[in-house]
Order: structure tokens, then sequence, then C-alpha cells
């Protein structure tokens, strides 16, 4: 083989390699949970899906509010633990972590939301729990459907901004006092030793041990 013919191999092997690269990359892009197509401001929470949802690879869906917004489900199951063979009214669903929880171990779940995406995706992802049916979906306004509402425990987690909470100073938890004077009960909530936030136990929930 002369010395043209094997830069002319070498140069073909090269052009399949490359193809080879590129198909790979190109079928790499639209399967689920690829990074790549997971926006900068959630990345971090996406290296940490199974925390969110443990069943996460069998077709757990998020929006990009969701990603940062929902509960890490070792602690939804502290949540629901504490409210177990309860009515819980979910006022701020979200994507359903919550109300998935809440679902497994509480009597029925009426769970809410203003977004009827953030309703969809929760329907969804409690079909991957298979706990749909113990839950009442509802896309309205909490506020405006709180007189009409019955159950055992409200659980209050409201859209909190987003990670720019890591800009402010201090928070105020004179806000969260009970205003009937009733116990209340503040928990810090850590996974795998990294704080995660703070739940308020008010009423009949608090002190009660999971």
């Amino acid at each position: 083989m002369t010395a043209n013919e094997r830069v002319a191999v070498r140069a073909s092997h090269s052009r399949r390699l490359k193809k080879r690269k590129r198909v790979k990359l190109k079928r790499g892009r639209g399967k689920r949970g690829d990074c790549a197509i997971i926006s900068p401001l959630v990345k971090k929470y996406w290296l940490q899906r199974y925390r969110l949802f443990s069943r996460y690879d069998e077709g757990v869906e998020l929006d990009e509010e969701g990603w940062y917004s929902v509960t890490p489900e070792e602690i939804a199951i502290r949540h629901a633990e504490r409210c177990r063979g309860k009515t819980v009214i979910d006022c701020f669903a979200g994507v359903g972590g919550n109300a998935i929880q809440f679902a497994i171990l509480c009597h029925h779940v009426i769970a809410i939301d203003i977004d009827p995406q953030k309703i969809a995706l929760a329907l969804h992802n409690a079909k991957v729990y298979g706990v749909e049916d113990r839950i009442d979906f509802v896309v309205g306004d909490f506020f405006q459907l709180a007189p009409s509402l019955k159950g055992d425990v409200v659980y209050l987690s409201p859209p909190w901004g987003g990670p720019s909470y890591k800009m402010i100073q201090q928070f105020n938890l004179d806000l969260l006092k009970p205003k009937d004077g009733r116990d209340l009960q503040i928990e810090e909530n850590y996974v795998d030793g990294n704080f995660k936030g703070i739940t308020a136990y008010f009423s009949n929930v608090a002190w009660r041990e999971a």
C-alpha cells in the first residue's frame, strides 16, 4: 500500500468515526433525563433527581419551576407520616411530590394548584406511583376555594421564588406563629446531612411523632 493510499484509508476511517459520534449524540438529545436538555438553572436539582422522586426513571415529569420547588421525597414521606390516616388538603400541590406521599399514607388527598400544567404533571406523576385514585386534583386558587374545603390537615407549601433565596440574609419566623395560640413545632429538614428547609407544624399535628 502506498503512502497516499494509507492516508486515504485513515481519512475514510476518521470520517466514519465522526459520523458514528454524531449519530450517537443525536440520539442522546431525545433521551429522557438527558442532562443536556436541562437548563443551567435547574441542573443541580436534576443531579439530585432520585432524591426528589425515587421512581424518576419510571416516567416522572417536572417543569422548570417544579425542579426547584418539589419537596425531596424523604421529607415528603416525613410530612405524610405526621398525617397518617387523615384527609389532607395540599393547597399548592405543584408537580405532586407531597400529594403522592400523602396518598400513600393518608386516607385521601385534595391537591390544588392554580396552574393547569402543574396539575397535569401531578396527575401524571401520581400515576407513576399508582396513587392517582386517592387524590382529587383541582385547578384553582386555594384562597378562593378555602371556604368550601373540608379536611383534617391543611398542608401549605407555596411557591417560594426559586434559587434566588440565597441572596436573602434573614427570614422572619414570627410570620409563622399561629394566630389562635395553639401548638407550634418547628422542624429543620435535612437530606443526607444537607439542610433543605423548615417545616412548621400547627395544632394537632404539632409534636405528633411519625
